[in-house]
């Protein structure tokens, strides 16, 4: 039996209908599950927290600096 190839999901993308400019369905992207691929996944899995609160402190001084009360 061969070896059956593992994939990681990394995304989905949906393409637009010419004629409404609505979404047509959404189709998940996927990558090889390499080993450089899986360290990295897991990596971002222990560090989704540090990055959601950069970019959300980001977004906080830019509302400050805007003066945009939130």
């Amino acid at each position: 039996m061969m070896d059956q190839e593992r994939f990681i999901q990394v995304g989905v993308t949906a393409l637009r209908d010419p004629l409404t400019g609505g979404y047509l369905p959404s189709v998940p992207l996927y990558i090889e599950a390499t080993d450089e691929a899986v360290v990295a996944e897991n990596g971002l899995l222990d560090n989704i927290g540090g990055v959601l609160a950069q970019k959300f402190k980001e977004y906080m001084d830019g509302c400050k600096k805007a003066g945009v009360a939130i």
